[in-house]
């Protein structure tokens, strides 16, 4: 018997002997490709025992992982183990109901691999998880692709992936967009490949309605929870390696790794990455639909480029975080940084966000091994901001212009509580003038 599967554009062919029916789960159904074509990717599927041989060497084994209150911690149970001689490696996973241990053989540099089901019988179960998805790691690490725990989007015509540590809100983060009506191309793992210059995001088939599906990537974010919705650009070997941390990786393999951060590399080199903290509300999707606004993003990068020379900027206050020192309609001059001046506890400063910039005050400074480390919070604002690195701060505010006048940035004054209850005030008062004012028009 013979199946095609076609899963992130790959065609896998699984075959048995005459006699032998393979029964797929439910979850590959929309994957069966009903039409011919070439395999990228032969598997012979034998419902026999084996074992992997004693000369081999165990490089990795994974225990059966389960979730408490707490977070995932692993049970001690064998789930899956890899072992390897000097032209095979071997991948044998531990499956409980009914017991069985299925191996897959992969020879080195070749494309038609074994796997034994351990099943009795002439019908058997080829892909039970985790065997299918070792099979798409195996298959994505031979050309450098990456496969990553995130949900992956579609918005307004923009490829979005969110990727973070397990209960970060992934899968939070696809339910709220597609509950938006955007589409949802997969919440749990994702294969990235570069086609034609650009990376593209692909499905695979976990759950049962899973489909192929797939999108261009334009932002990818490393996300977690939070008390605000605040998204910050990252780059570099920052970006990289909080990518890193996210992608299934074999550790064990030198060559496979050095793969791996190649690609991870050109990704976050060619894709826009972000740090997001989030509410797990529909305000995340609106901030970010406002945030990937294409005239602000066009604003905000030429601001950057313009402190990085080493010129000042002006932008316009829009909000009230830092009343009353700033009040919107303020025209800020930011400096670039003095390398030479370090940052201190009071300096009023512009941090880099999307689309952006969020202009509040340091409160406090932390030296670390590698880096520095900022608190900031604006004057009115109740809660302060996350800790962020010197970094991420794009330059400091060094005076404003209200009116005809330019003013100087002062010291905080007021309570924090105190600030916040007279911006309540001043907006309250703004809705009953602007009310009048429209009464009287009309």
């Amino acid at each position: 018997m013979t199946l095609d599967l076609i899963i992130a554009g790959k065609r896998i062919r699984l075959q048995s002997e005459d006699g032998v029916n393979l029964r797929l789960d439910k979850r590959f159904t929309a994957f069966i490709a009903t039409s011919g074509g070439e395999p990228g990717l032969i598997i012979e599927v034998k419902p026999e025992k084996a074992i992997i041989p004693s000369e081999t060497v165990k490089v990795f084994d994974a225990q059966h992982v389960e979730e408490t209150p707490e977070g995932p911690e692993k049970s001690g149970e064998p789930f899956w183990e890899v072992a390897t001689s000097e032209d095979m490696t071997y991948v044998k996973a531990s499956l409980k109901d009914p017991v069985r241990y299925p191996l897959l053989i992969i020879p080195r540099g070749k494309m038609r691999w074994q796997l034994f089901t351990d099943e009795a019988g002439t019908d058997t179960d080829p892909l039970p998880y985790p065997i299918d998805g070792l099979i798409l790691y195996f298959l994505t690490t031979i050309n450098g692709e990456i496969m990553i725990h995130g949900s992956g989007v579609k918005c307004n015509g923009r490829g979005w992936v969110f990727t973070g540590r397990s209960g970060s809100g992934k899968t939070t983060m696809a339910g709220i967009f597609d509950r938006n009506g955007d589409r949802v191309v997969h919440d749990d793992r994702l294969i990235l490949m570069k086609n034609d210059g650009r990376w593209v995001m692909h499905s695979t088939p976990v759950y049962r309605n899973d489909e192929p599906r797939s999108s261009e990537v334009d932002h990818l974010w490393i996300i977690s929870h939070g008390r605000s919705n605040i998204s910050a650009p990252l780059s570099g070997a920052e970006a990289a390696g909080l990518i890193m941390a996210n992608c299934i990786q074999q550790n064990w393999d030198g060559d496979a790794t050095a793969r791996l951060v190649a690609s991870v590399t050109d990704l976050a080199s060619s894709v826009k990455i972000s740090s997001l903290q989030f509410l797990p509300d529909n305000s995340i999707h609106d901030y970010l639909m406002a945030r990937e606004n294409t005239t602000a993003e066009t604003v905000t990068a030429a601001s950057l480029s313009l402190l990085e020379e080493g010129k000042q900027v002006t932008v316009t206050a829009g909000g009230y975080s830092m009343w009353p020192t700033i009040k919107p309609g303020d025209r800020i001059i930011i400096n670039p940084l003095n390398p030479e001046k370090p940052l201190t506890a009071g300096k009023v400063v512009a941090l880099r966000r999307d689309g952006g910039f969020v202009v509040h005050r340091i409160t406090e400074v932390r030296i670390g091994k590698l880096s520095r480390f900022i608190k900031t919070r604006g004057d009115a604002a109740l809660i302060p901001d996350p800790w962020s690195i010197e970094m991420n701060v794009a330059g400091k505010v060094i005076e404003i212009i209200r009116g005809d006048k330019t003013l100087k940035i002062m010291r905080r004054r007021m309570p924090y509580l105190i600030a916040g209850l007279a911006v309540v005030i001043v907006k309250i008062w703004q809705r009953i003038t602007n009310r009048k004012a429209t009464s009287t028009v009309k």
